[in-house]
């Protein structure tokens, strides 16, 4: 196959306007026709950026400084305005993370995919190249969803939209960027299988960004791992996830959780990674790495081959790395409760049932008009974790509002400490209050913005303890301390912190009160696998030191085998199997529980040994 046939990116190059800032630099990757690239790496590292770069856009504030895209034997980054226009979307095409952001909420999503043929293909019949779109993304081509606008689909079938849309005018290349973050495992699977099927299928190339490597490693054919702005190793699939070379690529796959091994440890890498204002002079991982050596602080390695393959790595020490044994240590086998009976009870929950209310024209007044949950019973013992798990729509996160008192319930009964709990916050005790704690999916939303984290952590302190200040910022500092962040943090606020470290402060915050339970709802979903190792490791210490009990409401099942004692299964709002994380995982009675975790995507058992 000629170069002329292949998408190649030389050299390329993104920095900060007016400045020698890089956001990425000297990026450079070619792929086949009907091949996957993967990019990978920890949030911050470039990943976006670059996605965006090779449809020759910029964010505002940055500027494409150098390098070459050739598509065709087009250099993209030559094209004027006009020309690049008419390129996205016919040539190269973008698929977004977040579908609800960039389709139109008041347009029908067929209307806008028959806009896209009506711009970039005005002389075709417009309703047979949709249904072709349409039917490519593995939607059915029934006319009452094509009038539906966005918010009336899931986020599933929003998702397909935007490949749907992407797919239209038959581009070379399609661009995506995370497409299946946030979604649930049955979800995740069908989406990434209408990938895999246009891989096959069509003559196109395909740049798939994301941090999940599981998901990465079953669908992409070479993968390029990117850290602090820089590629730092590149290979075939099997290559980089069977024998990676790299310091840092190694720790990122030892953070991957696994579905259908034995449980073993979590490592997180310490430390953060680097910004674009905050990169050494040197090798940009030196500072986290095992293996550094005085020229790694000085100045950045050069890529180089390795192997026989001829493996792209940059990094001085590669030879020398290699032949260090990869692997993990298996957990200790009293690291997990198996034995739970001589614990007693933080929370009972017996026959509850909730739904949405709305108001009837009767004289019912009002009453619940959606039930969600359906008689649900079950008990969380003290120092366990218990996971909810369940597609979207099951009812994980209505369970976990109800226990926080953020949900009415219609029915049933629920107990903290053997003590009946006030469906209603605002009706509980203060003694209530402070021993149930919720940390939300999204920090960004769930911080105050125009708080510093020392205002945010001292809040709950000063509200339910009566303490000195001296005391109430000596509280602050150990609890910053517990959850692994610097001292200086207290006086930064959120925008100033990365993601990992904002959900940090969200945990931080809620062990301020001292609880007796906390409910974790879908809180490592949007981190990258280093980061959500990090947080793993963290509620496992104090599960295991304070004795906390802990109700993680998770889609991941990975993450689940990994943190947690017992599983809880909902389908439809009803519990269909609950039971030891072991046993549930190895064994699982029901269909719809062997259908999630056949669904889930984990690494292959000879990626790494666990020993």
């Amino acid at each position: 196959m000629s170069d002329q046939d292949c998408f190649s990116v030389a050299d390329l190059s993104v920095t900060i306007n007016n400045s020698n800032c890089y956001i990425v630099n000297d990026i450079s990757l070619k792929i086949s026709p009907r091949k996957v690239i993967g990019i990978v790496g920890e949030s911050g590292c470039g990943k976006t950026t670059v996605a965006m770069a090779l449809l020759g856009y910029s964010r505002p504030g940055t500027k494409i400084v150098s390098g070459k895209i050739t598509l065709h034997g087009t250099n993209i980054l030559e094209l004027d305005a006009v020309a690049l226009q008419k390129m996205r979307g016919s040539v190269i095409s973008f698929v977004p993370q977040n579908p609800s952001g960039s389709l139109s909420p008041g347009m029908p999503v067929g209307q806008q995919l028959r806009e896209m043929v009506e711009v970039h293909q005005p002389d075709s019949e417009t309703d047979a190249v949709v249904k072709v779109a349409w039917e490519s993304a593995q939607l059915p081509y029934i006319e009452n969803i094509l009038r539906k606008f966005p918010h009336q689909l899931s986020g599933g079938q929003q998702q397909r939209v935007t490949i749907a849309m992407a797919l239209i005018c038959k581009p070379s290349v399609i661009v995506m960027d995370e497409p299946t973050t946030g979604l649930d495992v049955l979800t995740q699977a069908r989406l990434l299988n209408t990938i895999s099927m246009l891989r096959d299928s069509i003559d196109v190339s395909i740049v798939y960004v994301s941090h999940d490597l599981a998901v990465v490693r079953h669908i992409v054919d070479s993968v390029a791992v990117m850290y602090g702005g820089n590629i730092i190793e590149t290979g075939s699939v099997d290559e980089i996830y069977k024998d990676p070379t790299h310091p840092y690529t190694r720790r990122l796959l030892e953070a991957v959780p696994r579905v259908k091994n034995e449980r073993s440890y979590l490592r997180g890498i310490d430390g953060n990674s680097v910004g674009p204002f905050m990169r050494p002079s040197g090798c940009q991982f030196a500072p986290r790495c095992d293996y550094r050596v005085p020229d790694c602080e000085i100045k950045i390695p050069p890529i180089q081959s390795f192997g026989e393959s001829l493996k792209m790595v940059r990094c001085f020490k590669a030879a020398e790395v290699t032949k260090i044994p990869f692997g993990r240590q298996q957990n200790i086998a009293n690291d997990r409760n198996d034995n739970l009976s001589d614990r007693t009870n933080v929370l009972e929950v017996n026959n509850l049932s909730a739904g949405y209310y709305g108001r009837r024209k009767s004289l019912v007044g009002i009453r619940p008009i959606d039930i969600v949950l359906h008689d649900i019973s079950f008990d969380i013992k003290s120092g366990t974790c218990l996971a909810v798990v369940g597609e979207s729509g099951s009812g994980k996160s209505t369970l976990g509002r109800c226990v926080a008192g953020l949900h009415f319930w219609n029915q049933g009964i629920v107990n903290l400490q053997s003590k009946p709990l006030s469906q209603g916050s605002k009706d509980r005790s203060i003694d209530q209050l402070r021993g149930v704690q919720l940390i939300f999916q999204d920090a960004d939303s769930s911080l105050n913005p125009s708080m510093t984290v020392e205002k945010i952590i001292g809040r709950p302190i000063r509200q339910f303890f009566d303490l000195a200040p001296s005391e109430v910022s000596l509280r602050i500092a150990e609890l910053v301390k517990r959850v692994k962040l610097p001292v200086d943090v207290i006086n930064r606020y959120p925008r100033e912190l990365s993601g990992g470290e904002r959900q940090r402060v969200a945990i931080a915050r809620a062990l301020a009160t001292k609880p007796d339970l906390l409910i974790c709802d879908e809180i490592t979903s949007a981190l990258d696998v280093a980061v959500q190792a990090s947080i793993l490791e963290l509620l496992n210490e104090l599960r295991r030191d304070q004795s906390l009990a802990i109700m993680f409401i998770s889609h991941d099942l990975a993450v689940v085998h990994s943190v947690s004692d017992e599983v809880l299964v909902l389908q439809k709002g009803s519990i269909v199997e609950i039971g030891p994380t072991a046993n549930l995982f190895s064994n699982p009675k029901t269909n719809y529980t062997k259908e999630l975790i056949s669904a889930a995507h984990d690494l292959l058992p000879t990626d790494y040994p666990v020993f």
